[in-house]
């Protein structure tokens, strides 16, 4: 099944909203206290939750120290494709290690690999069903450009009872809503 020019760049613009979504303001001006007893990110190093990072290098951080020295020689320069493959062989290695199966996920969808991502994702929502709530984010476009319209709506509507920060929650909204429009015609 061959992906046609509008699922792709049905694809594309989900992207570009997930990138806009992370640059978006986070939660208003005294919330973020109130929130910090729920936030979907781990300060214990061990949890295996979705990474924190502002900005795009730090955004391939781990908690898992193989994962971490994986991605460190990535950040310091490595040949990207020998990196993935060092990454690739550890998930071979111990397909439960959620932090390998996320970011393999995180690569093939920059590199378009979109089936591929999505199987990550689904690993990653299998090992680890609450701490990656972006891997549902994810699917939910995915799905929405296969026209997959109520895995989507599944997949986003967990995401948001997934996140905290009303920027992502407004977003996944705008989302659902112009999914559900979509569908109406």
């Amino acid at each position: 099944m061959g992906l046609k020019r509008q699922h792709w760049m049905m694809i594309a613009a989900a992207a570009v909203v997930v990138v806009l979504l992370a640059l978006a303001p986070r939660t208003p001006a005294g919330k973020a206290e109130e929130n910090a007893a729920s936030a979907r990110v781990s300060e214990d190093p061990n949890s295996g939750s979705t990474p924190k990072a502002e900005g795009p290098s730090a955004a391939m951080t781990s908690s898992n120290p193989q994962v971490s020295a994986i991605l460190g020689e990535l950040a310091a320069g490595g040949p990207p494709m020998q990196v993935i493959l060092k990454l690739k062989d550890l998930a071979d290695k111990e397909p439960g290690n959620v932090e390998a199966q996320w970011h393999l996920g995180l690569f093939s969808w920059q590199t378009g690999q979109y089936d591929k991502a999505m199987d990550r994702f689904r690993k990653t929502i299998a090992l680890d069903p609450k701490n990656y709530p972006d891997a549902y984010a994810y699917l939910g476009q995915a799905y929405n450009s296969l026209d997959s319209t109520d895995k989507a709506l599944s997949m986003l509507e967990t995401y948001k009872t997934l996140v905290t920060d009303t920027a992502l929650l407004n977003g996944a909204d705008r989302l659902i809503g112009a999914i559900k429009n979509k569908h109406k015609h």
